[in-house]
């Protein structure tokens, strides 16, 4: 541990929020970083809580009753023994003015809700260094009056500078090591010949409020320059202070390479496809909108190249997940390196992002060309995509062959919306498709989507709807106390006559556009309730079927009334089904649907908030919901042994559910150790590739009563296993 982690280790936090979620979050993440926390779940017990526990510093929420937080901060900073205190103010509303008002009444910093629990101790542990660096400011002013050693012996680095002329009059030991200028270096440099990327003018525009006492105290955020050339970041603040009748300048520079790693990592994480390393749908939209603006100013074109695998289904289910992910890998692989061969097709174009490759989801790619002049540079550019993505690949074994569908649009020549051209591109790669595959197509007006690929997909799905040409799949929910298959979680999957099986990504969506989710809805509760019943007269010994339902099929007039005759239909108990909503479902109308629960629950059908983390996840809403179960997010599951973070929010949960006496089931469990992290934890339930992947109602029925699903569930790790073992 560095010596600045051990001094911080420790420090106190007091969290002051009215919602129990944010103040139960907040503990689990701090506590998990070292930090010892208090609670106030108002204004009033906040200041009361202050006085008697003195904290190293305060989260803050702004909205509360009985004493708001700009009220709360004001006393604060009004007592003497809050003025230096950090105070971290938190809000859920977008309001500037409430931010400056923040700040008027003495907040340190301020952060918007819905926080980012990733990052919220890195923020809080560099406010708190932070402070402790402009506590060694003070310092550093008592030593003008005859204590050097404070500023001369002080881990951070401290500059004394003149006021107007920004020459150093000081510098204390730890400045001179990181820089590498020796003392008498130092007369003759002023504070610019250490900064870079901020101008003299810039960086007394910045000191001009301090030096004209509106402030008093400055933060800036620039990288200092060494004597050999290198730069670090640093986080600077600047204090003012009188000296032998003059008026001298204080510095105090923390580096920040640290932090800055941290937020590098965190960026690369929200914009950066973790499967293939390539931008994401988030950064492609951002870039390429870009793009098209600077376009339009121009006499360029940008072209997008937007590229599906064709049958990447049959591969995926055939050979399994493992094998389609080595080979998107591969396929984006492949795809920068054909980019970067085709970079100079142009000999006009300029050196500035010509080219790039983002992975959009699933097996979507885009190649975006910047800077073209003619669409002959996108022909070719697609061609070798098709020849380079044509050649056999080699995977676990296998060899494969994959070849793509491109469709192209081009700006500003069929939009100046980076929507539409997106929108475009897709069109024209159904028509490649419908063309026959491995070939490219330019869009064009008379690609119709809904005359086409969609109108067709569209009267597809109605005959399948009247054919009934859906079947249901079934996931066991394993009891992780005991092993055994305690639920069932009913997938639909499309038999289409000429497509095959279609998984629920390719046309659940579709199907809530066109509205007939209702029917689709219907018809797989339908058959849910009599297939379970059907097992249960066989006398499989599986407790509930649990079944998904969309927002739309939630917000039908007649929903709890369907959902209760249906099971009567069917001669099943309500206490035999679960119905799954998203937070999202729940949230769109909260009195309505309160009553719509209360209905369902009132006749005994259990009710399970699904994907919970991935939306506002607060005890505000939980506890007017009348829900009976958690269902943890996949995408925390799937690196919660590795990831702190993940970690830390899926015990945050547990400990949420545990204080309402919710079940907790975790999604998406592919891995041992996933299971035994998740068993330690004392999750009640989890399901996913482990125990089993969805099956057809035959395989499920053999696969249950053979015993084939039951898991081996290992003891918890003790604390005697834990120190024996090492860990």
């Amino acid at each position: 541990m560095s010596n600045q982690a051990a001094n911080e280790h420790g420090r106190l936090v007091l969290i002051v929020d009215d919602d129990s979620t944010t103040r139960i979050i907040m503990r689990e993440v701090l506590e998990t970083e070292g930090f010892r926390v208090e609670e106030a779940a108002d204004g009033v017990l906040a200041l009361q809580a202050f006085h008697h526990c003195k904290p190293d510093a305060v989260l803050l929420d702004i909205e509360m009753p009985r004493k708001d937080g700009l009220a709360v901060c004001a006393e604060i900073r009004g007592g003497d023994d809050g003025i230096h205190v950090p105070i971290i103010m938190t809000t859920g509303v977008e309001d500037v003015s409430a931010i400056h008002r923040a700040y008027e009444v003495g907040a340190t910093d301020f952060i918007m809700k819905p926080i980012s629990w990733a990052v919220l101790a890195h923020r809080l542990r560099y406010i708190l260094r932070a402070s402790d660096a402009i506590a060694e400011q003070r310092k550093a002013a008592l030593m003008i009056s005859g204590l050097g050693k404070v500023i001369e012996n002080s881990s951070n680095e401290i500059y004394i500078l003149e006021n107007e002329s920004f020459k150093f009059q000081d510098v204390n030991q730890s400045a001179r090591n990181n820089v590498g200028y020796a003392v008498e270096e130092f007369a003759d440099l002023t504070i610019h010949d250490l900064l870079h990327g901020i101008s003299p003018i810039e960086f007394v525009q910045h000191l001009e409020p301090l030096l004209s006492g509106a402030c008093n105290e400055i933060y800036i955020e620039v990288d200092i320059k060494r004597k050999n050339g290198s730069r670090y970041p640093v986080e600077m603040r600047i204090h003012s202070f009188g000296y032998e009748d003059n008026v001298a300048i204080a510095v105090i520079a923390q580096d920040i390479t640290d932090r800055k790693l941290t937020e590098k990592r965190m960026r690369h994480l929200a914009y950066f496809d973790g499967l293939t390393g390539l931008p994401n749908r988030r950064l492609f939209t951002e870039e390429l909108e870009l793009m098209i603006k600077v376009a339009l100013r121009g006499s360029h074109q940008v072209a997008v190249l937007f590229i599906d695998l064709d049958n990447f289904k049959r591969i995926n289910d055939t050979l399994g997940h493992t094998v389609g992910d080595l080979l998107l890998r591969e396929v984006g692989a492949r795809l920068v390196e054909c980019v970067r061969t085709s970079d100079m097709v142009s000999p006009r174009r300029t050196p500035e992002k010509n080219i790039t490759v983002s992975r959009l989801g699933g097996d979507e790619f885009t190649v975006v060309l910047n800077h073209i002049y003619h669409t002959d540079e996108a022909i070719l550019v697609a061609e070798r995509i098709l020849a380079a993505l044509g050649k056999p690949m080699m995977l676990n074994g296998h060899e494969l062959i994959v070849t793509p569908s491109i469709g192209i649009s081009v700006a500003p020549l069929d939009s100046d919306s980076f929507e539409l051209l997106l929108k475009h591109a897709d069109t024209a790669m159904y028509q490649a498709k419908n063309a026959g595959r491995n070939n490219y197509q330019f869009y064009d007006r008379s690609m119709d989507r809904s005359s086409l690929e969609r109108l067709t997909l569209e009267n597809d799905l109605h005959k399948a709807i009247e054919a009934y040409q859906f079947e249901l799949h079934y996931q066991p929910l394993v009891d992780l106390a005991s092993g055994a298959t305690l639920d069932l979680e009913v997938l639909v999957r499309w038999r289409h006559p000429t497509r095959g099986l279609i998984f629920p990504d390719k046309f659940i969506e579709l199907a809530e556009e066109m509205g007939t989710i209702v029917q689709v809805g219907e018809i797989v509760l339908r058959a849910a309730c009599r297939q379970f019943r059907a097992w249960q007269l066989a006398g499989m010994k599986v407790q509930r079927v649990s079944v998904n339902i969309s927002s739309l099929q939630f917000r039908q007039p007649n929903f709890a009334a369907m959902v209760i005759g249906i099971l009567a239909e069917a001669g099943l108990q309500p206490d035999a089904l679960v119905l799954e909503l998203t937070e999202g479902v729940l949230l769109a109308d909260v009195e309505q649907n309160i009553e719509i629960l209360r209905k369902l629950k009132a006749s005994g059908i259990a009710i399970a908030v699904d994907d919970f983390g991935t939306g506002y996840s607060s005890l505000s809403y939980l506890k007017r919901f009348p829900v009976d179960i958690l269902k943890i997010d996949r995408s925390f599951i799937g690196d919660v042994t590795d990831n702190h973070d993940s970690a830390g929010i899926v015990t945050a949960i547990v400990a949420l559910a545990r204080s309402l006496n919710l079940q907790i089931v975790a999604e998406g469990i592919e891995t041992a150790e996933q299971l035994r992290f998740l068993c330690d934890l004392g999750v009640d339930v989890g399901q996913g590739y482990l125990m089993s992947k969805p099956l057809p109602a035959a395989e499920l029925a053999s696969a249950v009563q053979s015993g084939s699903l039951s898991v081996h569930i290992l003891p918890p790790v003790t604390q005697a296993n834990k120190n024996i073992s090492g860990s």
